[in-house]
């Protein structure tokens, strides 16, 4: 089964692909979102502050870190459903810190939901690979 595993976090993305279950895991291709990385003062010159939703009630204010790490994941979901419909890849296995995994959960749209055999809830980003493949269980 054509496997691909995804290590990322709110800066930074590596994909990796296995063959077989038997096969050596491959690095494919890496991203960085350096915006993830900048001060949030730096990032906008007014503060997020809060807003009202439609009912009425004041929304918690976004910080530009968080707004940046959810677009990071979203152009990283848009990616992995454009590696699908080239590679056809049947399984998927997301490796994130807790609240980048959530964002890429959250960004998952048919058939990919649907893909995804396991996740780790780990920074490995700048893991070797050999340490990557020692988390992994499949």
């Amino acid at each position: 089964m054509h496997t691909y595993i995804v290590v990322a976090n709110s800066a930074r993305a590596r994909v990796f692909a296995r063959q077989h279950a038997y096969s050596v895991v491959e690095e494919l291709e890496g991203f960085t979102h350096s915006e993830a990385r900048m001060r949030n003062q730096d990032l906008t010159s007014d503060s997020a502050g809060k807003s009202r939703n439609i009912h009425g009630s004041l929304d918690a204010a976004t910080s530009p870190k968080d707004h940046e790490a959810d677009f990071f994941a979203r152009l990283l979901v848009y990616h992995l459903k454009d590696l699908h419909n080239k590679q056809h890849y049947e399984r998927l296995v997301l490796v994130a810190p807790p609240r980048f995994l959530g964002m890429l959960r959250r960004h998952l749209v048919s058939p990919l939901d649907h893909l995804v055999v396991g996740s780790i809830d780990k920074d490995l980003t700048t893991a070797p690979i050999a340490d990557i493949v020692g988390h992994l269980e499949f």
